[in-house]
């Protein structure tokens, strides 16, 4: 029987990724384990029904309190659940897990024949202990499996490489195509030809100095490569470059900031804080506490079955149940200026007969100055009173009007109130995309 409190606390989850741990009914910890969800997967506990003498149907019977930690990403909480488990050695965990052996990260040499020549483009895989050979360089061990394979998956978006047999490398070569995984650019298909050896190798070398903790050089290094094609008005190349990089510092998770949500388990409650504190300070037309942010994004293609999204924080954090989508009625060219303004008149004019359409105290515009410029004149037009900013994908810039005049703001990429936007910005982007590609295969089917 679940208590008043805790059905209290349960009822209170918040819909985010976090640690949560199980405490009996002396204080101790039992069990500790990890969620995208919290609310989701902790209430699950309660309600489904487990077989008679399985170990969860006792762990959930022993359950008298719980606590939670926040963390930004799946992979803290991944991270985080470990460093818990290694601290209080919950009895749970212990009896819950399987007795397989923990799993490395291998990079291992591989000379395969191309031409008439044996050319090394090593492997790179998760093994167990057992499967490890003499020469092999191997990363870990990593007690969650789940950890090791996220790593691996994460990183190869970042620096494809090759994971197959020789036997596969050889099919794919007389085949005269690659893989599933050359095709959609998880490996640098070398069965193929489509990457030298010395290339090759260049990018193992990178992998191998992530996972040795060496990444802050790998960062470095591509951010001179993107200024660099900067400078060269390679933006295309910029752009590519840019986003490496931000899949970098989403995977290099500082060990630090895990320890310090072990001594302080409200510290994603001081993040937030100081991200929308920090709005306030950057921004000076924003003259009120950001309680509510919107960000807007124009997805279409040569204006068919144009949409936009809106996409909401409040308080801080990403809330989708506030998120709307806009089909776009009056434009069927490419115009983002017109289909911006297009919305946000629709959205404030909402909210003059819709009390739950509640204006933000911020909006952020997918764009540059232009967008800026056609979304500060609708607000002028329609004589509503909001701050207003723009986030420009080539270099993320940050863009607020003073009068007629543009302002750029330069955040370090490591600030959160950056974090903060772009994550609203990266949502937006993924809404609209979403609806646009829905309203494409609709009209395809009615055709």
């Amino acid at each position: 029987m679940v208590s008043d409190k805790l059905n209290a606390k349960l009822n209170n989850l918040p819909t985010v990724p976090g640690v949560y741990k199980y405490f009996d009914i002396e204080g101790r910890v039992i069990y500790v384990g990890k969620a995208k969800n919290l609310r989701n997967r902790v209430k699950s506990y309660f309600r489904i029904k487990f077989d008679e003498d399985t170990k969860t149907k006792a762990l959930v019977e022993n359950i008298h309190d719980l606590e939670y930690i926040e963390v930004s990403t799946e992979l803290e909480a991944l991270i985080l659940e470990e460093k818990l488990v290694k601290k209080f050695q919950p009895k749970y965990n212990i009896l819950l897990k399987d007795d397989k052996s923990f799993l490395y990260i291998v990079l291992r040499n591989d000379p395969v024949k191309v031409g008439d020549s044996l050319i090394n483009f090593p492997v790179v895989f998760s093994a167990r202990k057992t499967d490890l050979q003499s020469k092999d360089i191997y990363f870990g061990p990593y007690p969650r499996a789940e950890v090791a394979k996220y790593v691996l998956r994460t990183l190869r978006k970042i620096i494809p490489f090759r994971d197959c047999s020789k036997s596969k490398f050889r099919n794919y070569q007389k085949l005269g195509q690659p893989c599933l995984y050359g095709h959609i650019g998880l490996c640098q298909a070398p069965c193929n030809g489509k990457i030298s050896k010395t290339d090759y190798l260049k990018d193992i070398s990178k992998v191998k100095r992530f996972l040795d903790g060496r990444f802050k050089k790998i960062i470095d290094d591509v951010v001179l490569e993107m200024k660099d094609a900067s400078k060269k008005e390679e933006f295309e190349k910029a752009a590519k470059l840019r986003d490496i990089i931000k899949k970098f510092e989403y995977l290099t998770i500082n060990t630090s900031k895990i320890d310090s949500f072990v001594e302080n388990p409200l510290l994603i409650e001081d993040i937030i804080s100081k991200s929308l504190d920090n709005l306030l300070k950057y921004f000076p037309n924003l003259k009120e506490y950001p309680e509510r942010i919107e960000c807007y994004d124009i997805s279409n293609l040569s204006g068919k079955e144009a949409t936009a999204s809106m996409t909401v924080a409040l308080n801080g954090r990403l809330t989708n149940r506030e998120y709307r989508r806009f089909k776009i009625k009056f434009k069927n060219t490419p115009d983002d200026f017109s289909m911006m303004q297009e919305v946000l008149k629709r959205r404030f004019k909402r909210a003059l007969i819709d009390d739950s359409w509640k204006l933000p105290n911020l909006i952020v515009l997918d764009g540059g100055k232009g967008q800026l410029s056609a979304g500060n004149q609708v607000l002028k037009e329609m004589g509503i009173d909001v701050a207003m900013i723009s986030l420009a994908k080539r270099e993320e810039i940050l863009i607020y009007m003073d009068g007629d005049e543009f302002v750029e703001v330069k955040l370090d990429r490591t600030d959160e109130s950056l974090k903060l936007i772009q994550r609203l910005r990266d949502e937006a982007h993924r809404f609209a995309k979403k609806y646009h590609h829905h309203l494409r295969v609709k009209k395809l089917l009615e055709n």
